[in-house]
């Protein structure tokens, strides 16, 4: 047998060669990119739900620091806590807003419906209860006791997009029998103000629900 010292590659077999790598390093660039890809979103994912529980915990902090003390506005009727489950408001000693740094403070906390899509988001209002202008604008025989006349542009948004927030209120029946959590907190109804208020957000339909729960002590404020 004799050996052919110019015997090598084809060009078909150069072509099959090049083909067949290039398809193996589209495959790997291409798992690699969706690595990155899942990577990013997992980052993100877990900075947007350390805001979330950063922002849950402020809440927290501010609904434990409720003013028991008797605050009348103007006067008139105390600020008590108010709230259903898509809204809470009440007077804290513990200012969240730059600019609050002393005295207290009037707080509403607003859950809305998302311009967009059908999702919920959480504002917040905040001012200091030396500076909170009541009723503006209206006569004085037209001033309701228990309304406040709120800037809409001061409301900030803390949490956006996700798929519910509420609130309930944790009310003490009698001796005989336990605590129960309710959907709203009314003053003409409910005497004093709840045992803790908890805030259940729900980040998406597959996530478990976020609980927060702000316990009130009874001296607090005093």
């Amino acid at each position: 047998m004799v050996h052919n010292p110019n015997k090598g590659f084809t060009l078909l077999e150069l072509l099959i060669s090049l083909t067949i790598l290039a398809v193996i390093v589209v495959i790997i660039f291409g798992a690699l990119r969706i690595g990155v890809r899942a990577w990013e979103k997992g980052e993100r994912d877990i900075e947007i739900h350390q805001r979330r529980r950063i922002v849950l915990d402020l809440i927290k902090c501010q609904l434990a620091s409720i003013c028991l003390n008797d605050i009348r506005n103007g006067g008139k009727e105390p600020f008590l806590l108010k709230g259903d489950d898509k809204s809470v408001e009440f007077v804290s000693l513990v200012p969240m807003v730059p600019g609050n740094e002393f005295g207290m403070v009037y707080v509403r906390y607003e859950v809305r419906q998302d311009d967009t899509e059908e999702k919920e988001r959480l504002a917040f209002y905040e001012k200091n209860i030396v500076l909170l202008e009541k009723n503006a604008g209206q006569d004085e025989s037209e001033k309701d006791a228990d309304q406040v006349e709120l800037d809409e542009d001061a409301f900030y948004e803390l949490i956006p997009g996700v798929q519910s927030i509420a609130f309930e209120y944790l009310k003490y029946q009698s001796e005989e029998e336990a605590y129960e959590w309710q959907e709203t907190w009314d003053p003409e109804n409910d005497e004093g103000f709840p045992g803790a208020v908890r805030i259940i957000l729900q980040e998406d339909a597959e996530a478990a629900p976020i609980c927060v729960i702000a316990r009130i002590e009874k001296d607090a404020g005093q």
